[in-house]
């Protein structure tokens, strides 16, 4: 295990510790409104809302702006249903000890984001040693033994912000959500090479084991009548 996984691991102990010496939320019982991520700064928002209300699943939306944060409340089962992730951003062992993953939502790809006109060595886009990568604070990246050093921040405008400023050489984002973000505010960046494919899933708190068939249920009714791919189009178009 190298040095930063064995870092992730330990800052994880330590979360799940902390919520279980401070008030962390029982898990839920039946009958009660399921609390769910409410997602405001991604590009799938809308799409994981719809989820929800095609679930029919009563639920409270619950915003938690910091990544970590949310991670471990799901960890603590204080959020019962989120979205949208992958298998390899959600890799701690007290994840994997409590998540059901989804049918997938959506497929996507992950490119390197790279300072506009300037010229990259990259013969191979996921080994990235020779550069300092711009990086969102409890996010899992695919291949990070890969990356050089590493700038730590909050968001992934920061981190496209990063790379704009030269404060870091490059980052990774999702197509999409780089779409998005520079309709928002335009930095003099360039959607570089894919860096990994991605099939993004929901979760389900394994102490609600009977929620993940109407999440799959109303996944698929969803892709079935082209809503989904809809919503991420009009997303992307709308820019907020």
């Amino acid at each position: 295990m190298n040095f930063r996984r064995m870092l992730h691991s330990a800052v994880w102990c330590a979360l799940v510790l902390w919520g279980d010496l401070y008030g962390a939320a029982p898990v839920q019982a039946e009958g009660e409104p399921i609390r769910a991520s409410r997602l405001e700064a991604s590009v799938f928002r809308d799409v994981w809302h719809a989820i929800l209300e095609e679930s029919a699943i009563p639920v409270e939306l619950v915003e938690v702006p910091g990544h970590e944060d949310r991670r471990r409340r799901f960890v603590t089962g204080e959020l019962v249903l989120d979205c949208c992730s992958i298998k390899q951003w959600r890799d701690s062992e007290e994840e994997i000890a409590v998540q059901l993953w989804s049918r997938p939502v959506f497929y996507t790809v992950d490119h390197l984001v790279l300072q506009d006109g300037r010229k990259y060595d990259l013969p191979d886009p996921t080994d990235l040693r020779a550069f300092k990568v711009a990086v969102v604070r409890g996010f899992s990246y695919q291949g990070d033994d890969l990356f050089g050093r590493t700038v730590v921040l909050a968001t992934i405008e920061q981190v496209m912000d990063a790379v704009a400023s030269g404060e870091a050489d490059l980052t990774i984002v999702n197509s999409q959500e780089f779409r998005r973000l520079q309709k928002l505010k335009r930095r003099p960046l360039q959607l570089g090479p894919e860096h990994n494919e991605l099939v993004l899933r929901a979760r389900v708190h394994q102490s609600r084991p009977d929620l993940l068939a109407q999440i799959n249920e109303a996944i698929k009714r969803l892709q079935s009548s082209g809503r989904i791919a809809t919503l991420t189009g009009a997303r992307l178009r709308s820019g907020n």
